[in-house]
């Protein structure tokens, strides 16, 4: 009995060690399980797209979508209207910032007539974009969607802070058609869903200020056979969209997305998902500048 007791006494004490050691390794998994915080910005202060409107208080069609991704990928997130909340004090409780914006958001809109009168809804101050630039350059991470690189732009050609963070300025689009959609990066973590040479009907945006010695090129747009169609797509394939680091933050802008059948697409979503992953900081971010390499 001396014996056995002898024996299981080591025993126990191996096995009281173990837990100990596992500790650190148990509270580091519960750390890393704490979900994503997302804050999805639709604040339009020049054209607001259908897909962002809000209709008698009921979520638009990108709130629905993006919540359902959420819900999915186990993200927590809040879907606003007000650019107010893009301030230090409030971008401190979130990982991921989401652009669908157009115009001067410091500018509330909603009075006038016409497409580009803004929703009215409450506008960012006038420190919401270098709080915005400083929380990225800290670690945040930002995803601008479509109409992002409509928002903040210069007079007189001049590159404003927003659009040097974002990457690129929108200057126009043709007619909607059928873009083929070519993977400029297959191993990129946000391009795994994503099928090089997809087909899709949306609204193409074309560009200027492109900060080409900074960008990550992801995806590209063939205007394929609506080159004949076309005189503005009677072009080359072009960058539509793009990621970079911003200090110790992650950027990255993808140009599509203005139709709800887009969103709809169940690769979208999934692009969507590992978008939002990648600029939360999950794995490299793998986003040297390769505009040479891959735009023709």
């Amino acid at each position: 009995m001396i014996h056995a007791q002898r024996r299981i006494r080591p025993l126990l004490l191996a096995l009281a060690f173990l837990l100990l050691a596992a500790t650190p390794t148990l509270a580091s998994e519960s750390e890393a399980a704490e979900p994503v915080r997302v804050l999805f910005v639709s604040k339009s202060s020049g054209f607001q797209h259908s897909a962002i409107k809000r209709t008698d208080g009921h979520p638009s069609h990108v709130d629905t979508v993006l919540a359902q991704v959420a819900t999915e990928r186990g993200f927590e997130i809040t879907s606003t209207k007000d650019a107010g909340l893009i301030n230090a004090t409030q971008l401190a409780s979130f990982d991921v910032v989401i652009f669908y914006t157009t115009g001067d958001l410091t500018q509330r809109g909603g009075t006038g007539e016409g497409f580009f009168r803004g929703d009215g809804n409450p506008p960012m101050s006038a420190d919401g974009v270098s709080d915005l630039i400083a929380w990225i350059e800290a670690g945040g991470g930002f995803v601008g969607f479509h109409p992002a690189t409509d928002t903040f732009h210069g007079e007189n050609d001049e590159v404003t802070p927003y659009i040097g963070m974002i990457g690129g300025e929108f200057t126009h689009h043709g007619a909607q058609f059928p873009g083929i959609v070519r993977v400029a990066n297959a191993h990129h973590p946000t391009m795994k869903s994503v099928e090089d040479g997809w087909k899709i009907m949306d609204e193409w945006y074309l560009f200027k200020n492109l900060a080409e010695d900074k960008l990550h090129v992801l995806a590209l747009m063939d205007p394929g056979e609506e080159r004949t169609k076309q005189e503005v797509y009677d072009i080359a394939p072009y960058p539509i969209a793009w990621c970079r680091e911003l200090g110790a933050g992650r950027v990255l802008y993808n140009a599509m997305g203005h139709r709800e059948d887009v969103w709809d697409h169940e690769m979208f979503q999934a692009w969507v998902g590992d978008t939002i992953e990648w600029a939360a900081g999950e794995g490299e971010a793998a986003a040297a500048p390769n505009w040479g390499d891959v735009v023709p």
